[in-house]
């Protein structure tokens, strides 16, 4: 297993704290991914979001990261950001929630955001699980060798 690599060297404490929240909602992957395609300037964005994203927000206690994964979804759905709903499809399922609870989440963003955003919703999320569904069977396939 690849050494967890963090964006920057010189990251604040909070920048830290909101990295280890990161990893667990996101999971290392796509911690490392995004790290390692960051160069000098999106690491000023990779930063800003450890602190102010993960540190300040994901970390609160007002809300457990299964709820804010929820919100992120539907949020995320509502304004038709397809690459974000698919990320946040994948973090719904990490954090304990059915396919079934995730269209329901999405058939609220229809009632609320239109039906072409719940739409797009459905199909990417559609994708997504299936995504997810073959990273956790090749996962559990690995473990057994």
């Amino acid at each position: 297993m690849a050494a967890k690599r963090s964006v920057s060297s010189t990251k604040s404490e909070l920048g830290r704290k909101g990295e280890v929240v990161r990893r667990k909602v996101h999971g290392d992957a796509h911690v490392d991914r995004r790290y390692r395609e960051a160069d000098e300037f999106l690491k000023i964005f990779e930063d800003v979001t450890d602190e102010f994203c993960w540190g300040t927000v994901w970390a609160r206690p007002g809300l457990n990261h299964k709820t804010r994964a929820a919100l992120s979804l539907a949020s995320t759905a509502a304004q038709s950001q397809a690459g974000a709903v698919k990320l946040h499809v994948k973090t719904c399922l990490r954090t304990g929630w059915t396919k079934r609870e995730i269209g329901e989440i999405l058939l609220h963003v229809y009632v609320y955001a239109g039906v072409y955003a719940s739409l797009s919703a459905f199909a990417t999320a559609h994708e997504a699980i299936q995504e997810y569904e073959a990273e956790q069977r090749a996962a559990r396939k690995s473990k057994r060798r």
